[in-house]
């Protein structure tokens, strides 16, 4: 066991997809299977379940999470500490980022960076991530959550984060539309969707549309996919949500999950700044931990 395999299978474990991650660590899928392969010969357990439609953490590879977390964070403490400058860094950075990505990615990142600098002023602002490529533009913001675009831009630095996959949700209760959605084929032009306002959100939905052949009754274009499930929850329609922030949200037993032979294409999740900033002592520190944090 190595720190690199470690990472590997970090990375395995947050996209549940084989090709997908070999692809992004530049192996191939027969190298990667040989790490995990190793890995569970050396502790003696199946971390992962694997057929032709689905990859799962077992209870074993859970733990192993767990584990591999914490050597990967008191590596790179040790790292950062042996190669930290004897003056400690003072000032502020900001961060934009939704409401979601506050609960589930910040806490560990702001507190490590804490540790590492603790006279460094952190300022968060939450709001939708279409803004996200505009707030850094601006310079409003130093660091935001965005999603990769498909035409990169030299001068934002994007580090890849996570795959975010979506699904279709629909109110538990009721409606007008519900006999629609109970049908064996449903008739998705019949149906009112909940649309997000713009952004990476609404390009991918749109292209959802156009492959499934949908002339959309829409019924509101909202912004934040929070704000969305809200009026989803309250009977209002039907729209395309990512994964985790139904996971998260107070009205996720008022929903249902919707099948669909095919999905919306998942999102690209990463952290932007602007590339001319990252000689700001304070900006790049923070820069260095995210790279550290998801090291391939």
């Amino acid at each position: 066991m190595n720190i690199k395999d470690l990472q590997v299978f970090i990375h395995l474990s947050d996209n549940l997809h084989f090709n997908r991650t070999a692809q992004y660590l530049h192996m191939t899928p027969s190298t990667l299977s040989r790490v995990i392969q190793r890995l569970e010969s050396e502790f003696g357990q199946q971390f992962f379940e694997r057929d032709n439609r689905s990859v799962k953490l077992t209870l074993a590879g859970k733990r192993m999470r767990l584990f591999a977390e914490k050597v990967l964070t008191d590596w790179q403490f040790l790292k950062q500490d042996f190669s930290q400058d004897k003056h400690q860094l003072t000032g502020r950075i900001s961060i934009y980022c939704t409401v979601t990505a506050a609960h589930l990615y910040l806490p560990k990142l702001i507190e490590q960076f804490r540790a590492l600098h603790p006279f460094i002023d952190i300022v968060l602002e939450t709001g939708d991530v279409a803004n996200a490529y505009h707030k850094i533009s601006e310079q409003q913001v130093d660091f935001a959550f965005a999603v990769a675009e498909n035409k990169k831009n030299s001068k934002f630095e994007f580090k890849h984060m996570q795959f975010v996959p979506f699904q279709l949700v629909a109110p538990k209760q009721l409606t007008h539309f519900s006999h629609f959605l109970s049908e064996k084929k449903i008739e998705w032009g019949k149906v009112p969707f909940v649309l997000p306002e713009s952004g990476p959100a609404y390009e991918r939905v749109s292209s959802w549309f156009q492959e499934m052949e949908i002339n959309p009754l829409v019924y509101a274009k909202v912004a934040g996919h929070e704000a969305m499930l809200s009026i989803i929850a309250l009977g209002c329609g039907v729209g395309a949500i990512p994964e985790p922030v139904i996971e998260l949200s107070p009205v996720k037993n008022k929903l249902q999950i919707l099948g669909a032979k095919v999905m919306p294409k998942p999102f690209d999740l990463g952290i932007i700044c602007l590339k001319k900033r990252l000689k700001t002592p304070q900006i790049s520190a923070f820069w260095e931990l995210v790279n550290t944090s998801y090291s391939t």
